[in-house]
């Protein structure tokens, strides 16, 4: 390989990985896509058997990272993988969709912050409407919320990886444990006829599942979180494969939970939708359990919205230093602080990004995610390729044919998301996102390749 390790410290436990890893994937999305999303779509069966299948499918992926990692110990990731082994073209494709899929996290993470607001303390922090943009009220109060959270993280992660860590790993927890709280006090005097009918009326269930399995990619990107700081392991990077595969399957019994409890809580779980709640989780925790059970269900959505800001600027800020140090990014992005061996720049790069966009509305920031699953996709498909390359190399069959399987799930991924009347088809909005990021990637590249494809 051609890039030597850089001077990170190893300061990252296996706890502080697997709550990397968790805090990544647990974000906003869990709590509130139960009744606007996964219930609507799916069903209550339909949405557990669909996070199951998903979750089973990125473990077969997660296989590969786990081989990569272990071949590649440094920070980057993907990118480096795609380098190695189809050359620097495919590792540019590869790392300029990690960035948008990483970064655009970070701030709509802490814009879900004011969402969470709104329910829990409504009209504290809704203070001096600016303007309107897609429907989505932005107020001054809810910009400085966002702005604050997204700069406090950004200094914690200059700080160091061991304080960022700790700080990821304590919330993790907690975030855990509220939510296996919030669901036995619920499920334990819940009418579990609720849950019936298992799929949505006038739909076919096969479309119901298969539309949740399309948004594994989205529902799970995070876990791929751990390559990106496997420069600052203290322990064997053997072990990231079971690291990896536990914080799918809690990830996907997190998300089952809290739509169970969305659907079973309090009545049959289409009356529930008919009544056009905001926010149908809420309202069933709040009128089962009360304030203080509203106040734990908001304390663990805090939790997945920290976890995931912080989380996303260590995995952003570790992949544009590998970046950096190969060529596809100013070098201003490899630099590391003196004092604290983190990636300081590239840092205050995300930040700065990141604090533009809660002036835009969350609107307009779904669309982004929404088309993160292309990128996410497409990156499971280069590193699963990728193993199954380098794989052949070594003449471990074994691998090959796992790197070969995970790339064609990768592939089913793309195709339910980008084939017209598919299940996940993107919407139009997410399409026009999508084809702005690759017309600007397309420029960016055609700037940087004299230098960086003939370096």
């Amino acid at each position: 390989m051609s890039r030597k390790k850089g001077k990170f410290k190893k300061d990252m436990r296996p706890i502080d990985v697997w709550g990397l890893a968790l805090g990544a994937i647990i974000g906003w999305g869990c709590f509130v896509l139960p009744g606007s999303a996964f219930l609507p779509k799916a069903g209550p069966a339909g949405t557990a058997a669909g996070m199951l299948i998903g979750a089973l499918l990125i473990i077969v992926i997660a296989l590969s990272y786990g081989y990569m990692i272990r071949k590649f110990p440094v920070s980057g990731g993907e990118f480096i993988y795609a380098k190695e082994a189809i050359g620097k073209r495919n590792a540019f494709v590869c790392g300029w969709g990690m960035i948008l899929a990483y970064w655009s996290l970070i701030p709509l993470n802490a814009t879900a912050l004011a969402l969470i607001s709104r329910y829990l303390f409504p009209g504290i922090v809704q203070q001096g409407l600016l303007y309107q943009i897609a429907g989505w009220d932005v107020y001054a109060g809810e910009v400085v919320l966002a702005s604050a959270f997204i700069i406090i993280m950004a200094i914690v992660n200059i700080k160091g990886i061991k304080q960022a860590a700790w700080l990821q790993t304590a919330i993790a927890l907690t975030l855990v444990g509220c939510i296996l709280v919030v669901t036995f006090l619920v499920m334990g005097s819940a009418d579990w006829a609720n849950l019936e009918p298992g799929f949505p009326d006038g739909r076919r269930w096969w479309k119901g599942v298969f539309s949740i399995v399309a948004m594994a990619p989205w529902a799970f990107i995070g876990f791929d979180c751990i390559p990106q700081s496997a420069e600052e392991y203290n322990f064997s990077h053997k072990k990231s494969t079971g690291i990896m595969i536990t914080a799918i399957l809690m990830a996907a019994l997190l998300y089952i939970a809290i739509c169970t409890v969305t659907a079973a809580g309090l009545k049959p779980w289409q009356e529930l939708l008919a009544e056009r709640n905001n926010w149908p989780t809420g309202y069933v925790v709040r009128n089962t359990l009360g304030l203080a059970g509203l106040i734990t269900l908001g304390t663990a959505m805090f939790c997945a919205v920290v976890s995931g800001m912080n989380a996303f600027y260590i995995s952003t800020s570790r992949l544009m230093y590998a970046m950096a140090q190969e060529g596809s990014l100013p070098a201003w992005f490899g630099v590391l602080s003196p004092k604290y061996g983190t990636p300081k720049h590239a840092i205050l790069f995300t930040m700065a990004a990141s604090l533009f966009a809660p002036w835009f509305g969350r609107e307009i920031l779904i669309w982004i995610v929404d088309m993160t699953s292309v990128g996410a996709a497409i990156v499971f498909a280069y590193t699963t390729a990728s193993a199954a390359i380098i794989a052949r190399r070594n003449g471990d069959k074994g691998q090959v044919w796992l790197g070969i399987v995970g790339c064609i799930f990768s592939l089913f991924f793309l195709s339910l998301l980008i084939i017209p009347g598919m299940p996940g088809y993107l919407s139009f909005q997410s399409r026009v996102v999508l084809l702005a990021w690759i017309g600007i990637g397309l420029l960016f590249y055609l700037k940087i390749r004299k230098t960086y494809v003939r370096g």
